[in-house]
């Protein structure tokens, strides 16, 4: 059986190119089970992509939203997001991951992929 994943990205990124060309990097990795996700033995199936907007107040409802249409198992969120250069202004990514784990009750893996 699959393991359903969501991937939260930083909206700020993407947008702007800094460093992260968009979603295909994690896609691929998901795809390859490279990077974080070769620590599943299951085959997995990417059932979301959300960009975290700033300031980022939306998105942990955001992520309600994709559980009730969509269930997963597990959220990553993407190597931008976490690695960011300046760290993000809105999140502690430690305090992002226990939230989410709180209220989703499922793990939240910080980094998807190892690309350059």
């Amino acid at each position: 059986m699959a393991k359903n994943i969501l991937i939260i990205g930083c909206g700020s990124y993407i947008e702007t190119g800094y460093g992260c060309p968009g979603d295909w990097k994690c896609f691929l990795a998901a795809a390859k089970n490279e990077g974080t996700f070769a620590d599943y033995d299951e085959e997995l199936k990417v059932v979301g992509f959300l960009r975290c907007r700033c300031p980022g107040r939306a998105l942990v409802a955001n992520v309600g939203y994709v559980k009730k249409n969509a269930d997963f198992d597990a959220i990553h969120l993407s190597t931008c997001m976490v690695n960011a250069k300046p760290e993000c202004k809105n999140h502690n990514m430690d305090e992002l991951c226990k939230m989410l784990e709180e209220k989703y009750g499922v793990p939240v893996i910080k980094t998807t992929h190892n690309y350059g």
